[in-house]
């Protein structure tokens, strides 16, 4: 069983279509999204926790690797 609606996994698949994401990147939304259900103290995930994921995601990959270094 998926921790995903059918909604959520169409969505999700258009955006990682779109922004051509490999299937880790893939998994490792759904897994982020799932600890922000988590802290958020919902069972199920949300379409919020989705976006929030691929906020943080696209927020972290689109910076320059030397910015990243202390």
């Amino acid at each position: 069983m998926s921790p995903l609606t059918n909604e959520q996994q169409r969505s999700l698949q258009q955006v990682s279509i779109k922004k051509n994401w490999s299937n880790r990147t893939y998994i490792k939304i759904i897994r982020l999204a799932r600890t922000i259900a988590d802290l958020h103290g919902v069972r199920e995930i949300t379409d919020q926790s989705i976006w929030e994921a691929i906020k943080l995601n696209t927020g972290v990959s689109g910076r320059r690797k030397s910015s990243l270094i202390l």
